[in-house]
């Protein structure tokens, strides 16, 4: 490896190098070499001393641990590695090319349709009054005084106009489709524009999702937030002696969707709501409850937005050195990013911690205030979209070589978490679930109107995926 690769492969990990720590990594084997930045990857800069101090230690000569072994019910499908970018300008355009890439090929299959390249609406034998079928990303809605909504339509061959009038169902449609979403359009040329007629989203099908053939329940929760003041510490105990209980016997997975802890400096002034003013400690008390689940229960842990790792999506897993009491105390834990795909005895799980909820609330008619109610219909949007972050610009998304967001297959269940209201339903047979939270209202929380549902646990059992509220 050149020092100019070597230097480009730190970058993308997010780390900058010294040029004195650089010369002694040059000649290193690779394996060593992903070591050492593992173990230094929440330094800033990679110094000679960080380099000579690893490799003095006795970590350079000790195979590094193996993870534990997963058993054939539990197979993972994606989960956020080799995270990092230089933030060029051309890895956004890459990424939104690959967001539309991947859901032109949805639409396409779902329609049976080769549809006109938009650059061609202008050109060739086109006239008034054809019909065409057009793919391409929303860049903008206007609405009108007549409530006309005019879209910016666009694909890799150019944009158009596309008019929606006012009072149809097509037009309800339209009003809720937020920007940045990846449509298919059915409509008449009227000389420079396109009059909208249909509307298709990616959406997915309906029909029997999977199911296991034997009665395991998994527990879902999220947004915990141990550390926090108003952490319901005795709700939490509560769940935690009835998961040890005969009644919950059945239950085998725990899944948590974030924010197991409160973190530190997430939000300005966080100081003052904080019961334990560290991150290390908030993991060790962390420890000291979750090792009262009882040895048949598997965790999987996934982070938030309050977790000790970056904040733009997709996220990678809570790094070690956080989490050791956690892992000493469930050394079977699976710790995955966010978001994360996994089958549970062939069940499919799509949990993602939530956070784009925000902008679907905000920018999506008719889904304030957030209740349980809206926050179902939140999540639907999800799905018919195909996407878990589907608003750009609303919350921070690293522009990775993939689109760790999409949802490019079916899931038997999605859960989220983040928005503090539970939350339970279903889509065309796809299980939807919000876990609620394990924090009483904040200041913040108030200021925003919701009303927070603490110590509600979903448990879904996965030979029918019939979802039951344990209220602690």
């Amino acid at each position: 490896m050149t020092p100019e690769e070597l230097v480009i492969k730190l970058i993308r990990r997010g780390i900058n190098v010294s040029p004195e720590a650089l010369e002694l990594l040059r000649d290193l084997d690779e394996e060593l070499l992903d070591r050492i930045v593992d173990r230094y990857s929440e330094v800033v800069v990679l110094e000679e001393r960080h380099v000579k101090q690893f490799l003095e230690s006795d970590e350079s000569d000790v195979e590094p641990p193996a993870l534990p072994s997963l058993p054939d019910e539990f197979v993972i499908e994606r989960d956020p590695t080799n995270l990092g970018v230089e933030g060029k300008v051309d890895e956004f355009v890459r990424l939104m090319q690959y967001r539309f890439n991947k859901l032109r090929e949805v639409l396409m299959e779902r329609m049976h349709v080769e549809p006109l390249p938009i650059g061609m609406i202008n050109g060739g034998n086109r006239k008034n009054g054809d019909k065409v079928v057009i793919i391409g990303m929303i860049m903008e809605k206007r609405y009108y005084q007549d409530r006309t909504i005019r879209v910016e339509l666009d694909d890799d061959t150019g944009s158009t106009q596309v008019y929606f009038p006012y009072g149809n169902e097509v037009w309800e449609i339209v009003d809720r489709i937020p920007v940045d979403s990846v449509v298919a359009i059915t409509g008449v040329i009227t000389g420079n524009r396109v009059i909208g007629e249909k509307v298709h989203l990616p959406d997915v099908n309906g029909g029997e999702r999977n199911r296991a053939e034997v009665p395991v329940k998994v527990a879902l929760l999220s947004d915990i937030h141990i550390g926090s003041k108003y952490f319901n510490e005795k709700k939490f105990r509560k769940f935690l002696e009835w998961l040890s209980s005969d009644e919950a016997n059945d239950v085998r997975y725990l899944i948590i969707g974030g924010d197991l802890i409160d973190g530190i400096g997430v939000y300005p002034n966080q100081e003052e709501e904080l019961l334990i003013p560290d991150i290390y400690e908030q993991y060790k008390k962390a420890a000291e409850l979750l090792q009262e689940i009882p040895d048949r229960v598997r965790v999987i842990y996934i982070p938030g937005n309050h977790e000790p790792v970056r904040q733009a999506e997709p996220q990678p897993k809570v790094p070690k050195k956080y989490v050791e009491p956690l892992l000493d105390a469930l050394p079977d834990m699976i710790m995955l990013g966010n978001p994360a795909v996994f089958r549970v005895l062939g069940v499919r799980f799509y949990v993602y911690h939530g956070r784009s909820l925000n902008a679907v609330f905000k920018l999506v008619p008719g889904l304030q205030p957030v209740k349980p109610r809206t926050v179902v219909e939140s999540m639907r949007w999800l799905i018919k979209l195909r996407h878990l972050a589907p608003i750009w610009g609303e919350h921070p998304i690293s522009p990775e070589s993939i689109d760790w967001l999409l949802i490019d297959e079916v899931p038997d269940v999605l859960h989220t978490g983040h928005v503090h209201v539970y939350g339970v339903g279903e889509y065309k047979g796809i299980r939807i679930v919000n876990s609620g939270t394990f924090e009483e209202e904040t200041p913040y929380i108030r200021s925003l109107g919701i009303k927070v549902t603490v110590g509600k646990v979903p448990i879904v059992d996965l030979s029918n995926l019939e979802v039951k509220i344990k209220e602690f």
